[in-house]
């Protein structure tokens, strides 16, 4: 399943044009692939499924709390395209991106989960993100270049994937930092491709301290609803689907 959710990573946004599926139509367009057979068990067992019409093609999301991945399906249903295809306009990777819905959690929860803040801007910014995530570290180069913190106030909340096995120790390294200041120039550090992490060995109180953030952390994931990284909600902490809006 991790192989196959990443594998089918996707990574921009839709246009305006484009019509969700209903659940049935989705599940019909899932059956004609030969994805179909490796999901077919983890369909019942908390796997799902949607899509879009692209008008030339559809675009089919399969998701779960660990991630989601994207495939195109022909409008046929005669050939499946996995991997990254290119939009010739904007010179950019298709991705099938769903309207956010507004948040109904508990914000509480959401702002006791932040383990750091940083940014001078006035709009708040809550970023669920893995030092590790190849997606996080493109988006960081990204923002430092487009001086995106001068824009937003920005909320860390970590969620450490499984499948990433050096994660909690970036994180460890980042989180035992002794102040808020450090804490925010070992996260640039590491996603910026640093080494540092790994001569750092953590004491036993530090690992502790950093599981017990963690747990909050995970806390304020699930409020959120958040499947992946890196994932981006606004003051309202609605999800923001449109990265591309993030930086005008």
């Amino acid at each position: 399943m991790k192989k196959i959710l990443l594998s089918l990573s996707l990574v921009a946004s839709l246009f305006a044009t484009d019509k969700m599926l209903s659940s049935s139509k989705a599940m019909q367009v899932l059956k004609a692939t030969p994805i179909y057979n490796n999901l077919k068990s983890k369909l019942n067992n908390g796997l799902k499924v949607k899509g879009v019409d692209k008008k030339d093609f559809y675009i089919i999301t399969v998701y779960d709390k660990r991630g989601e991945g994207n495939f195109l399906v022909t409008k046929d249903l005669k050939y499946t395209i996995l991997g990254n295809v290119i939009d010739n306009k904007t010179s950019r990777p298709i991705r099938a991106d769903y309207p956010a819905q507004p948040f109904k959690g508990n914000a509480q929860v959401v702002k006791n989960g932040v383990l750091f803040s940083f940014g001078s801007g006035k709009k708040d910014l809550y970023i669920v993100t893995d030092p590790e995530c190849p997606f996080c570290q493109r988006f960081e180069k990204i923002a430092k270049k487009t001086d995106f913190a001068k824009k937003y106030r920005i909320h860390v909340i970590f969620l450490p994937l499984p499948f990433h096995k050096d994660s909690m120790a970036m994180i460890d390294y980042i989180l035992s930092a002794p102040t808020e200041a450090e804490k925010v120039k070992r996260f640039h550090q590491t996603l910026q491709g640093g080494n540092e992490w790994r001569s750092f060995k953590p004491t036993s109180a530090q690992k502790v301290k950093v599981a017990k953030e963690i747990a909050k952390s995970k806390k304020a994931v699930a409020e959120l609803g958040a499947r992946g990284t890196p994932s981006f909600y606004d003051e309202n902490m609605k999800e923001i689907k449109d990265r591309e809006k993030l930086f005008k």
